[in-house]
Parts: structure tokens; C-alpha cells; sequence
């Protein structure tokens, strides 16, 4: 039998956290600190952003600050910085002012939790207002042209199932054979492939966007045409969409050719992230209930589905209306007319 052992000290030795009381601390002190204990279980691309946001923004403005000392107008000085474009080459979008914001509200709460500060100063920011773009979904006439300019190329499959999925971009390129389930026709999603920043960066699987797997039920001629492919295909690769060296593709390349068939077809301001777009109203528009579309999209909550294609279901709603209208008048004119 092991000799007993202090499991506390023991688990301490692996990862020290300097307990010491951060009350005179600098703001970049602790920033640092979160980051190194705090920040272990999150993705690396969060983390990487995280760091990105402290380093470049918040340490460079409010980092000399005593950590007991910043108040909540400092904060929102700093946000208003960071609006004027002041000490940086250029302006950021609003967008990116709240997720920096949000860095710092989540730094912040972790040393009112520890108790080394009372209350967050960054409780009541004022922060810049993010104008939502309009979704742009390709119209029937629109799909019609690009799914016959798509014959014949070498991306065929992937633009097609693209746009009958709404699997995104790191999504399609990272499915492998062991996805596709045949028997059952569904496809299994649980990761992606995304490229690491900086120069010369490889490109790694990593979780799902919101972490939510699941698992689609496209319509029967996709995993058709995915069973035909895999029946065709002369590589051993264990991807389902190859370049011609029979490994993934990058997110350039899928991103360069769907940018030429587009143009191609006078959809110059077209982006790819819009084919997603396409499979959302079309499922809307073939009846899919708005629970069902946001775990199909993989959206982490139907709140937020209902946000951005609200004004799909407004459409079918006026269109029940008329139905409705038309049954009414068919069923109890009789009664209705009369008082």
C-alpha cells in the first residue's frame, strides 16, 4: 500500500496558484495571473484570444492601474478609446469592443469572486452599439443559377452539401467518412478543422463552435450523392471533400472558388457563410419548426434562431394568414355574415 499523502499539497505542487493577496496589485498583474489559472479549460483559440485582447488592449491602457483602485469610469474611458481609434493604427468595430470588453468583465468578475475587489468596475460599460448585418440568402432564381454553375466542378459535392446542410465552412472541410452513417442516412458533426494564427499556421481539429454536437438528417439525395462519391473515390484519404493530393481543403481554397463561381454568375457580394443562410430559410420555408432549425444549425439556443431568421417565419406567418383567411370564409361565411 502507498504511503499516505497530503493530496492537497501534492495537486498544489502540480499547479501552483500564487495565493497572495492582489489588493496592491497592478491591473496587469492580475491579467496575467487569470490568465495562467483561470483560463486551463477553455478552448485554445479562446485562450489565444483572450491573450490577444489583454496584451494588445487592456494591459496597454488600464494595465498600470492598481487592480483596487479601477474604477468604473476608467473602464468605460477605455471603451470609448477603443472607439476613437486612440493608440491604435485602426478603428475596431463595435463587435470587437464588446468581445475585448467581455474579456475584461470576465477577468474582473473572477477577482470579485477571489475577493480581492468588491464589486466589478466594468458592471455598467456603456458599450458601442453593433448594427446587425441582413442576412442574404440566396433567392430561389439565385440557387437555381449557382447549383447549375457548380456542375462539373471539382467542388461540387462540397458547395452542394453546403448548401443542403448548413454545415459551416471549418465544419465541411473537417467531416470524415466516419461521419457519414449510411444505414441510418445521417451525418455525425462533432468537430472542425481550423487553422492556427500566424504565419505558417497548421490546421487542427478542435470542438465545435458553441460545443454542441449533433447529428443531421439531410434530404435522401445527399447522402446519395456522398455514397456515389465514396464508391468513386480512388484515395484512401479519410476525408470526405479532398484537393487533388487527397487531404483536406483549406479554408482559402473552398473560399477562393466559391468567390469565382459566384462572381461568375453576377453574385458578386455573395459570401459563402450565406449558403448556411440558404438551408436556414429553405427549411423554414419547407416547414421545419424554429427547435428543430437551431439544433440543425447547431445554434445554442432557438432564442437566438428565431433572432436571426425572425423575419423568415414573419413571411409564413402572413402566409398562414391567408390560409387561414380563405378557410374561414370557405367554412362559416354563412355565419359570420350574419348578426
Amino acid at each position: 500500500m502507498k504511503k499516505s499523502m497530503n493530496v492537497l499539497e501534492y495537486m498544489r505542487s502540480l499547479t501552483p496558484i500564487d495565493t497572495h493577496d492582489f489588493s496592491q496589485s497592478i491591473l496587469s498583474e492580475w491579467t496575467q495571473h487569470w490568465l495562467t489559472h483561470y483560463c486551463n479549460n477553455i478552448k485554445e483559440s479562446t485562450l489565444s484570444s483572450y491573450d490577444t485582447a489583454v496584451k494588445l488592449h487592456i494591459n496597454r491602457v488600464l494595465g498600470d492601474v492598481r487592480l483596487t483602485e479601477l474604477t468604473s469610469e476608467d473602464v468605460q474611458l477605455f471603451v470609448n478609446s477603443l472607439s476613437m481609434g486612440v493608440g491604435i493604427d485602426e478603428l475596431l468595430s463595435p463587435k470587437s469592443i464588446r468581445n475585448i470588453h467581455g474579456v475584461l468583465h470576465k477577468c474582473l468578475s473572477v477577482a470579485v469572486t477571489a475577493k480581492h475587489i468588491h464589486d466589478n468596475p466594468a458592471d455598467s460599460t456603456i458599450l458601442p452599439r453593433v448594427i446587425k448585418p441582413d442576412i442574404q440568402p440566396l433567392t430561389p432564381a439565385q440557387l437555381q443559377r449557382f447549383l447549375k454553375a457548380i456542375k462539373g466542378h471539382n467542388k461540387e459535392l462540397l458547395f452542394t452539401v453546403a448548401v443542403f446542410t448548413g454545415l459551416r465552412q471549418a465544419e465541411l472541410i473537417a467531416l470524415t467518412w466516419d461521419c457519414i452513417d449510411f444505414d441510418s442516412g445521417s451525418i455525425y458533426v462533432y468537430r472542425q478543422l481550423v487553422k492556427e494564427k500566424g504565419k505558417g499556421g497548421t490546421y487542427k481539429f478542435t470542438s465545435l463552435k458553441n460545443n454542441k454536437t449533433r447529428r443531421l438528417y439531410p434530404a435522401s439525395f445527399i447522402i446519395h450523392q456522398l455514397y456515389a462519391a465514396k464508391c468513386s473515390r480512388r484515395s484512401n484519404s479519410e476525408y470526405v471533400f479532398t484537393n487533388s493530393k487527397g487531404t483536406h481543403y483549406t479554408h482559402y481554397a473552398v473560399y477562393n472558388s466559391f468567390i469565382k463561381v459566384a462572381r461568375k454568375i453576377g453574385l458578386e457580394h455573395t459570401r459563402f457563410h450565406d449558403l448556411r443562410h440558404t438551408y436556414a430559410v429553405l427549411s423554414l420555408q419547407a416547414g421545419d419548426d424554429v427547435k428543430t432549425l437551431q439544433e440543425n444549425m447547431g445554434h445554442h439556443s432557438a432564442a437566438f434562431t428565431l433572432d436571426v431568421y425572425g423575419h423568415c417565419t414573419d413571411e409564413m406567418k402572413r402566409a398562414s394568414s391567408c390560409k387561414m383567411e380563405r378557410y374561414v370564409s370557405q367554412q362559416f361565411q354563412t355565419v359570420l355574415n350574419t348578426e
